[in-house]
């Protein structure tokens, strides 16, 4: 038997009891949840092999040691930050 995952969220009537489905949860292939809804899920396999293909995330900070390149942010965004009140009062 294969392994099904569920690519999203979804609460749905099974032998008439509902039955909610989360992104992620795995099923077998014969779990009634999967008839008339097999477009809701996809083959671990597939989601696996995907997972190797995912660009890598980059860490928020630097690890001890490690030295980070930053980078300014480009002038071209089209938003500038209104200004606020100034220190020390009037």
């Amino acid at each position: 038997m294969s392994i099904k995952r569920a690519v999203q969220s979804f609460t749905a009537y099974v032998d008439g009891m509902p039955r909610s489905v989360r992104a992620g949860d795995l099923v077998e292939d014969g779990d009634p949840v999967l008839k008339g809804r097999a477009h809701l899920f996809e083959d671990v396999e597939t989601h696996v092999a995907q997972g190797s293909q995912r660009p890598r995330v980059e860490a928020a900070t630097a690890a001890p040691g490690e030295q980070r390149d930053l980078t300014p942010p480009s002038g071209d965004s089209g938003t500038t930050s209104p200004r606020r009140g100034r220190r020390g009062g009037k």
